[in-house]
């Protein structure tokens, strides 16, 4: 799809757009090819300390007009909190997950914010794309005097177990950003991972046994797990002779990512301070609250198994203050509900928590996790793997990496030195060079609806048409390529159609399936990726679809030798 786009572009740039952090890396051409692994990436300034990815927050002014991205954007609205004049304001953060969580996405989707106000979620998205890509180019200016947009070719991140129509929105959303659809490719996440890890030397890789293994062999498999702060991706690949790398099973996962423990830790505060007075400090004292969560976050980060004794979080003197002005006595005479017994004390402004209780917020997504990676080693062929990748920003918490390895006692647990850039970095070699993906397993089963004559006995009387003397059968399945099936990356495939009334009336349907074997295209398992609308019946025409890169590419080619890209579902509505 893309693969000699990159060659004429000085500078690969890729965009990480997380859930809870996002950044950028870009790399010169000319640095790739004496040294692939000088890439750059941008500090972020905030919170107290420097960070290489900044908070995937983001604030628009009452008249919906972006302001500002990441801790200026954590930063101000906390400013406009401290003066209670940010109620109008419209403050979004983790928004990635909606793709995630979505089952239909259009132009119309709408994104609720902090204070339940909706905002177009293409232009939520977009805008945060159009301050990382701007932050970038300004970067790119201050290093090269004659520097122009188009000498970048864009790569922009998705989780790999989104589905298509998500996939669409991000590529809709960088569009709308300024990005040109021909410099612009999307890499998987897990992937990218992977092709950055196989690069790295090997004292770069921390694993559970020895120090000096070669941790990517030609002809091995592993694992790569991709923690995220909303999504965990698991992908098996396999490295092939040629060091190019295939994917041997489907993307899979779900949302069991770092934000989990955010929750988590959310409603043990619910807990300990009550419902009512817990949703009161927080809408009324939005700065404090914030401050909150950041300082949770930095105390997250030093959670191990090892951990014991109490952990001291200090709360606002406004939580105590609420709680006074709800409970009409001080804080200091609460009564903790009776399950948290000895777990938790309060002293003046500080919570003393057991360092049990804290580990319990990590249960979940680890349980989860721990539990999907043994059942794709359970199927057969994935028995014999023995190395598990850990990468992803939430891969750098000490608790995950000792349970993944407490699960798993027998394989090599690796762990690149910084799991959170691994995805960002490996965006930009993947931008250099995109052709070190040989196959991928298609997620699903593509193909076509048809009309085909009608079988007595086999097909249902229901989607019996009569149609040009015929009695046929509506809604038939006619397949691609198969879910499970390995597809050789550029594979194209075309079929010879005639178009019906009903291709006039209602469009020519394109489908997705779950099932390996759909009979018809109205059957539960299956869902519509595209529409294509033809102006009478009787028309000759191919439809061709190219499989085996990020995104599937799709084209209607008529008799005349006019061709139609064809149109996504998500659009439309």
């Amino acid at each position: 799809m893309h693969n000699n786009m990159t060659s004429s572009k000085l500078v690969v740039g890729a965009i990480d757009f997380g859930t809870t952090y996002s950044g950028y890396a870009f790399s010169f051409a000319h640095d790739y090819e004496k040294d692939p692994m000088k890439i750059q990436a941008n500090h972020w300034i905030g919170g107290g300390h420097m960070s290489l990815k900044a908070p995937t927050t983001i604030l628009f002014t009452p008249e919906k007009v972006f302001h500002s991205f990441g801790y200026q954007a954590e930063d101000k609205y906390a400013d406009l909190a401290e003066e209670d004049i940010h109620k109008d304001w419209y403050y979004f953060r983790r928004f990635k997950m909606i793709l995630h969580q979505k089952k239909t996405l259009s132009r119309k989707t709408l994104l609720y914010d902090e204070n339940k106000k909706a905002l177009s979620a293409l232009h939520v998205f977009s805008s945060a794309i159009k301050f990382l890509k701007d932050h970038l180019c300004n970067e790119m200016s201050k290093k090269m005097t004659e520097f122009e947009e188009r000498d970048i070719f864009w790569m922009l991140t998705v989780p790999a177990i989104w589905t298509d129509a998500a996939k669409k929105f991000m590529r809709e959303a960088a569009l709308e950003a300024g990005i040109q659809s021909d410099c612009l490719s999307l890499a998987l996440e897990p992937e990218a991972a992977s092709i950055f890890c196989k690069l790295l030397p090997v004292d770069c890789l921390k694993h559970n046994n020895s120090t000096s293994i070669e941790a990517f062999k030609a002809g091995s498999s592993y694992i790569v797990l991709d923690l995220g702060g909303g999504t965990v991706d698991v992908t098996v690949h396999h490295l092939e002779y040629d060091g190019k790398l295939s994917e041997i099973a489907r993307a899979s996962g779900g949302a069991w990512g770092g934000t989990q423990v955010d929750e988590a830790y959310l409603r043990f505060l619910q807990n300990v301070f009550g419902d009512e007075v817990f949703q009161a400090f927080r809408e009324n004292n939005t700065a404090d609250f914030l401050e909150m969560l950041r300082e949770f976050e930095i105390k997250k980060r030093t959670i191990n198994k090892k951990k014991e004794g109490n952990i001291v979080i200090r709360f606002a003197a406004s939580l105590s203050e609420t709680y006074k002005e709800k409970c009409s006595k001080p804080l200091a005479n609460h009564i903790l509900p009776g399950h948290l017994g000895s777990s938790v004390q309060i002293k003046r402004d500080k919570i003393h928590v057991d360092a049990n209780t804290m580990k319990k917020f990590f249960s979940d997504s680890i349980t989860n996790t721990s539990k999907h990676v043994r059942e794709i080693l359970e199927e057969n062929e994935f028995k014999e793997i023995d190395t598990l990748l850990l990468v992803g920003g939430f891969a750098e918490s000490e608790i995950v990496q000792e349970s993944v390895k407490e699960a798993f006692p027998n394989k090599r647990i690796i762990v690149p030195s910084e799991p959170g850039l691994a995805v960002l970095k490996g965006a930009v070699l993947f931008g250099h060079n995109p052709s070190v993906m040989k196959s991928r397993i298609s997620k699903y089963t593509y193909g076509v609806e048809v009309i085909n004559r009608f079988v007595n006995g086999s097909d249902p009387e229901k989607y019996k048409v009569f149609e040009n003397g015929f009695y046929k059968c509506r809604y038939k399945f006619c397949p691609f390529v198969r879910a499970g099936e390995m597809v050789p990356v550029g594979t194209v495939v075309q079929k010879p159609f005639i178009s019906d009334t009903f291709d006039v009336k209602e469009g020519f349907g394109i489908y997705g399936s779950t099932e390996r074997n759909p009979k018809y295209v109205v059957d539960e398992s299956c869902f519509r990726v595209g529409t294509v609308y033809f102006d009478k019946p009787l028309q000759h025409h191919t439809v061709e679809m190219r499989f085996g890169e990020t995104e599937i590419c799709l084209q209607c080619i008529f008799k005349s030798g006019d061709k139609k890209t064809i149109g996504f579902d998500f659009l439309c509505t």
